[in-house]
């Protein structure tokens, strides 16, 4: 027998594919167990280069050409599949070595491949049940195997993810930090962890936390990495709220403390003036009727920093659901009216006549208090933003609706709101306007429309920037539930 029938014979009797190529790449021998392996007769392989038949992660830095420059390559858990299949499930062990000719220049390699069935189809079966994305990348830091979950999650193959194709799903704005946290990783061997956002198979990106981990042989030699990514969208949306959170705290600390401090402070200097004048004159000061005065302004401070504080229990009320109704039978005119005579002094103080319309009464089953609370805010507010002109407080009864109910207006001449902030001045502690240009705690049409929604009515704005706006309250007349029930 000669030399070329028994190597022939024993490639045969092999448990391991062999293929073998030349400089160019083409394919010169292809075995019968690479036949087996991919379905592939020799006379459709050899002659052809082999990265025009096979699919590897490794384009065209492949280990083939780095065989052709004199270097042994041992991979392990290397994919591989026929072209005309796309990227297949199974992956291999394989041993490069390069084919020297007479004269010890490298003429071509051969390869051996070998199947891991049993470890292959147990890692793989484990790793596309698993609910966390789960990838493998090789020495060269190239990736080299995504999990079914990750597949799914980006709905791309696994021939587009190999590689550094998985980068091309990372958000542009974390790109750069994601693959420099990697690669600095891969340098020094050491497990790493970094939160980027990936594009799911639905085109929105979700934030991810993706924790590598070097894998070793048994013989300690560096193999690679093996890494993990879940979903962290919904910690960061809580995140996101939790620092706006914090954000509006601070705003509201600080506006607080200054809506606070103005009426402590002339609190202060009107009891200070009052101190001083009666030890310098105290009879002239109580004949002359300055002391009433005096106590008059105090009393008006110490009303503003009692509806301050009572601003701030009601904002505590809501918040646990604990604002409670106590309906009576009221004539909404009356009540209304009064709370607008109580509102004419401030009114004037800001420059703005307050004006009142309304038929001879309008009776319903109403909370009087919350009632007085609701007119004084949508007034104090009008006021706040009337630009020194009138401001009109008018009562309906309202026929658009069904049923009984009745129809406040609030309008005032001022800035007005745009459009896109209407909704949310509703809202707690929102403005439509800096506080540094207007006092307040952005506090005072989130307590209206509470009071409006306990009620079971509705509040709504209209208005345009420089053209004021109108505040419309709808009330029902009568109740249909029991009264006393909470906000």
């Amino acid at each position: 027998m000669n030399s070329h029938a028994l190597a022939e014979l024993v490639l045969q009797a092999s448990a391991d594919g062999v293929v073998a190529f030349d400089r160019a790449l083409v394919c010169t021998h292809w075995s019968r167990v690479m036949e087996t392996m991919f379905g592939l007769p020799a006379a459709a392989v050899v002659g052809k280069p082999l990265p025009a038949v096979l699919v590897s992660p490794f384009g065209d830095r492949t280990p083939l050409r780095r065989v052709l420059e004199g270097e042994e390559i041992a991979l392990e858990g290397c994919p591989c599949e026929r072209r005309e299949a796309g990227p297949g499930a199974r992956t291999y062990d394989a041993r490069y070595v390069p084919w020297r000719g007479a004269g010890g220049a490298v003429e071509g390699g051969v390869g051996l491949l070998r199947r891991a069935q049993e470890i292959e189809s147990r890692f793989r079966i484990m790793a596309d049940v698993a609910p966390v994305l789960l990838w493998m990348a090789g020495t060269d830091a190239l990736c080299t195997f995504f999990n079914q979950t990750w597949l799914d999650f980006t709905g791309r193959t696994l021939e587009q993810e190999w590689g550094v194709g998985w980068a091309e799903g990372v958000h542009f704005e974390d790109f750069q930090r994601c693959v420099d946290t990697y690669m600095a990783a891969f340098a020094e061997r050491r497990t790493f962890e970094m939160e980027y956002r990936l594009r799911r198979a639905d085109g929105q990106y979700r934030w991810v936390l993706d924790r590598g981990t070097p894998r070793w042989e048994r013989d300690g030699r560096f193999a690679g990495y093996i890494g993990s990514c879940v979903d962290i969208t919904d910690r960061k949306d809580l995140e996101l709220d939790l620092l706006r959170a914090v954000s509006l705290r601070d705003e509201f600390l600080s506006i607080a403390s200054h809506e606070l401090r103005t009426p402590l402070t002339a609190l202060r200097l009107q009891l200070d003036s009052v101190a001083r004048s009666l030890e310098r004159r105290p009879t002239e000061h109580l004949a002359s009727g300055k002391l009433a005065a005096s106590t008059g302004d105090a009393r008006i401070q110490a009303e503003r920093l009692t509806l301050l504080v009572e601003r701030l229990l009601d904002i505590s009320r809501l918040a646990e659901g604990r604002l409670t109704l106590d309906h009576e039978e009221l004539d909404l005119v009356s009540v209304v009216g009064a709370a607008v005579e109580v509102m004419r002094a401030p009114a004037r103080v800001a420059g703005c006549e307050l004006r009142f319309a309304a038929p001879p009464a309008l009776r319903g089953r109403w909370d009087r208090l919350r009632l007085e609370q609701l007119v004084t805010n949508l007034v104090g507010n009008a006021t706040k933003f009337g630009a020194h002109q009138p401001v009109d407080v008018a009562i309906a009864e309202d026929t658009n609706g069904q049923a009984s109910a009745a129809r406040l207006t609030v309008t005032d001449r001022g800035i007005g709101i745009d459009p896109q902030d209407q909704r949310r001045i509703f809202e707690r502690f929102e403005r439509a306007v800096p506080p540094r240009n207007f006092g307040g705690l952005g506090l005072g049409l989130w307590v209206a429309k509470q009071i409006v929604d306990a009620h079971e009515g509705t509040i709504s704005v209209a208005s345009a920037p420089g053209e004021g706006a109108t505040f419309t309250v709808v009330l029902p007349t009568a109740r249909t539930h029991t009264s006393g029930r909470s906000a």
